[in-house]
């Protein structure tokens, strides 16, 4: 392609702030405005003649090398991303519009620089997931909060009933946590309830849900469990491992403690059809463990 076909818009082009690339049939740069720098990091000069690939990043070759046949083919494309390494080393996202040219045999394309739009993306998404985060997890232990257990019921419900299944409740209640707040301050108050959520997350299965819903109460969702009678068996055996997951002492800032808790358990659909129906039922079976002495299950 002849050059001086661009050289009279040359003075004008360096006002855009995109680049505008023509590139022949082995995808080697023919031409190239003066916004290269700004959008690629490198002049005209040090990127004409040379292989767009020498410069596109590594992962994106096939997929750039595929839009190029389908441009090489007739085909007009708008908006299509690639990244390029710049000179300094650093990553530049582009969006690209190009076409074929009959005429000169050639692929004529405008790149735009949308590093920092997508750097805001990342940062916009980034900042949606930590508050989706804050919005359904307990700031103290981390766990997942009331919001966010009740639609892992939901979620559990809808599962159990496509297959068949049932599912188990837990509630759970500490038998000391009170004296120990009481006695030693709130910072060991917070620290044991931290301690006995990891007890309590690494003592359950990967697909059951354990929850802080305040204080000292926490709630574990037990999926798929059987529908028939060997459900029972199922909870019992979960809420045996927290009871014996409890009996190590827990490392507080005064010292060590053991900590037990009294728990009650509640299925569904047998105990009731919602998550509140199923916690006031665990609820009242926690109680009667805890007048029989804590450390253990009442059903």
């Amino acid at each position: 392609m002849n050059k001086t076909a661009f050289a009279a818009l040359a003075e004008y082009m360096d006002l855009l702030l995109d680049a505008i690339c023509v590139v022949d049939q082995q995808h080697r740069f023919s031409y190239l405005s003066p916004g290269t720098q700004r959008v690629f990091g490198y002049t005209p000069d040090e990127m004409m003649n040379r292989s767009m690939f020498d410069f596109i990043h590594p992962d994106d070759h096939q997929a750039t090398m595929a839009i190029a046949q389908k441009i090489n083919s007739g085909d007009q494309v708008v908006h299509f991303e690639n990244r390029y390494i710049r000179k300094d080393g650093s990553v530049a996202h582009i969006l690209w519009s190009a076409r074929w040219s009959e005429r000169d045999q050639r692929r004529v394309g405008v790149a735009r620089d949308i590093s920092e739009q997508k750097r805001l993306e990342r940062d916009r998404e980034s900042l949606i997931a930590r508050l989706e985060h804050m919005a359904l997890t307990d700031p103290l232990t981390q766990l997942p909060n009331r919001a966010l257990f009740y639609d892992r019921v939901s979620t559990a419900q809808k599962r159990a009933t496509r297959d068949g299944t049932g599912l188990g409740l837990l509630y759970l209640d500490l038998d000391k946590f009170k004296f120990i707040n009481d006695e030693y301050g709130h910072a060991t108050g917070d620290q044991l309830l931290k301690e006995v959520a990891q007890r309590v997350a690494s003592a359950v299965r990967a697909t059951d849900t354990v929850a802080r819903l305040g204080g000292d109460e926490f709630v574990v969702l037990i999926d798929a469990v059987p529908s028939t009678d060997e459900g029972i068996t199922t909870v019992r055996a979960v809420a045996e491992k927290i009871r014996l997951a409890m009996q190590a002492p827990l490392r507080l800032p005064h010292g060590e403690e053991v900590v037990t808790c009294s728990m009650g358990m509640a299925l569904w659909p047998q105990h009731g059809d919602t998550a509140d129906t199923l916690i006031s039922q665990a609820d009242e079976a926690m109680y009667r463990a805890k007048r029989n002495g804590g450390n253990q299950l009442s059903e």
